[in-house]
């Protein structure tokens, strides 16, 4: 699995990263593509009947299931921000080019999207598979 060893790393986020708290159902570090799992309990209809606890946060995110990148560490059970807009520094898990639409794999990277399935962004720099590129992620929400 490829995943940047300096974890969740975000130079521009538009002073909006908007980031969703949610509960852990596995292991999750930083920088990890991850996915929703779905709402552990009803959500009622007011404010009041929501809490963290209520999303739950599955440690890999590829094909439609994309939520956005971890923004920090969580055990099974703990809560972990994930943030679903920014420019993120994220593994190449095969080709990117810059100006291109990128798509998540299964571990935890990126790609140049040649196929359907979720886009999770635009490459805003190239990166060869195995290294780095800077991916702006967004629409995800």
């Amino acid at each position: 699995m490829v995943v940047n060893p300096c974890g969740f790393v975000c130079p521009l986020d538009g002073s909006n990263p908007r980031i969703i708290t949610g509960k852990a159902i596995e292991g999750i570090l930083p920088g990890y593509i991850v996915s929703w799992s779905g709402a552990a309990a009803a959500i009622g209809s007011d404010l009041s009947s929501y809490a963290n606890s209520d999303i739950l946060v599955h440690a890999t995110g590829s094909g439609l299931e994309v939520a956005g990148v971890a923004v920090g560490s969580a055990a099974s059970g703990g809560y972990v921000g994930v943030a679903t807009r920014g420019a993120v520094i994220l593994a190449a898990g095969g080709t990117v080019t810059g100006g291109t639409q990128v798509v998540a794999t299964n571990s935890h990277s990126v790609l140049t999207a040649t196929t359907a399935g979720m886009l999770i962004g635009r490459a805003i720099s190239d990166a060869a598979s195995g290294s780095y590129a800077l991916i702006h992620i967004g629409g995800l929400l």
